[in-house]
This record gives structure tokens, C-alpha cells and sequence, in this order.
């Protein structure tokens, strides 16, 4: 067993694959085998990771990317986990709030999860999100624009989806119902390789 000192200033590093291999156990050992979705985004090339590191110590990890959707630009706070020594100290606030930082030439941030997951559901709210079941969001932008975020997202088997505007004061909602606008082909890609691709393998017990 690794001892983890939590004790000490947060740093966050911003890579892609070179740093996937240290957030991989963080990911793999709060979302099981589901963490092979995350290695799937950066393994295409549009992912990107998040490492929070305290004393040279990998401490929390988050995998995220953007993706043009229609007429919005989405950025996706995809997989995001810290270990059980350090929760309860903000790690996770850092993580998002870095993310953000880099995302802002995004329009909207999304992340989605499952429905009782309350750190998760503080942690988003905390930072001005608003949560939305799936069927709240059909009722609200319709479902072509839900199932494109779905997509988007591989979402499939959350319940919830948080989102906020990059801009302050924009209606999240408004934002949204622009993704049905113009052609899906980068979405779809991205679905087949990082999401049905993944999905497949793991239903056939493959690596």
C-alpha cells in the first residue's frame, strides 16, 4: 500500500497521453473497467488530462475535451476521480476550475454522472452548474438535441447531465438548443471510435 502525504499545495498539469499513464490508476480505481473510456478519448486524440499532484504524488485526475456539436462548442468535463486519502480538500474544485480555465474558448461546459452521485452533484453546483435529467433536457431542447448530446458525451449510462455557459449570464438552455444546427460528422466519429467501440469491447470481455 502507497502511503499519500494530501498535506501540501496543489498543482495541476495539463497534458494528453504522457500523462494518462499516472491518471489511469486514479480513474480505474474509483470507476472500475468504465476508465477504459476516458483512455479512449486520449488515446483518438482529442482527450486531454488533468493531474493534480501533491508532493510529486498523483493525487486526482481528470479527462476531458472539447467537441464541436452543431453550432456549439462543447467542452466536455468527461471523467474526473480523486483518491479516497485526499477527498474533502478541494482537489476536485481545483481539477474542474483548471479545466475551465483552458476550455474557454469553448461555449458551454457539460459533464454528466449518475443520478445520487452527491460529491459529484456538490462539487458541480459549487461551481454554478445546473443539473438536468436526460428526460428534463428532451422536454426543455428536444430530442435530437438531447441525443446529440448523448453522443457527445457517452452519456449513456449517467442520468444527470451539469452544464454551465463560458460566459457568465448566457442561458445554458439557449445554448444548447443550437446543437441540432448543421451536420453531426465529428460527433458520430467521435461516438464510433470512443464510445460504441469501447462499449463492444468491454461487452466482449476484450482489453
Amino acid at each position: 500500500m502507497v502511503f499519500v502525504n494530501c498535506d501540501g499545495p496543489i498543482t495541476v498539469l495539463i497534458g494528453s497521453r504522457e500523462l494518462m499513464d499516472y491518471a489511469e490508476p486514479i480513474l480505474r480505481d474509483f470507476f472500475g473497467s468504465a476508465y477504459r473510456y476516458a483512455r479512449a478519448v486520449v488515446d483518438y486524440g482529442v482527450g486531454s488530462v488533468a493531474l493534480a499532484v501533491i508532493n510529486e504524488s498523483g493525487v486526482g485526475a481528470a479527462v476531458y475535451y472539447s467537441v464541436n456539436v452543431g453550432a456549439v462548442r462543447l467542452c466536455v468535463i468527461y471523467y474526473i476521480a480523486v483518491v479516497d486519502e485526499c477527498r474533502g480538500l478541494g482537489i476536485g474544485k481545483v481539477l474542474m476550475s483548471t479545466i475551465e480555465e483552458v476550455c474557454t474558448d469553448s461555449d458551454i461546459y457539460i459533464a454528466t454522472t449518475w443520478f445520487g452521485n452527491e460529491p459529484a452533484d456538490r462539487l458541480y453546483r459549487s461551481l454554478g452548474y445546473v443539473g438536468y435529467t436526460w428526460d428534463e433536457l428532451r422536454r426543455l431542447i428536444g430530442r435530437r438535441a438531447v441525443d446529440r448530446l448523448l453522443k457527445a458525451t457517452c452519456g449513456y449510462d449517467d442520468d444527470m447531465a451539469y452544464v454551465k455557459p463560458v460566459i457568465a449570464g448566457n442561458d445554458a438552455l439557449d445554448i444548447l438548443r443550437h446543437i441540432i444546427e448543421g451536420g453531426d460528422n465529428d460527433v458520430n466519429r467521435l461516438w464510433r471510435e470512443t464510445c460504441l467501440g469501447v462499449w463492444l469491447r468491454i461487452r466482449a470481455g476484450l482489453r
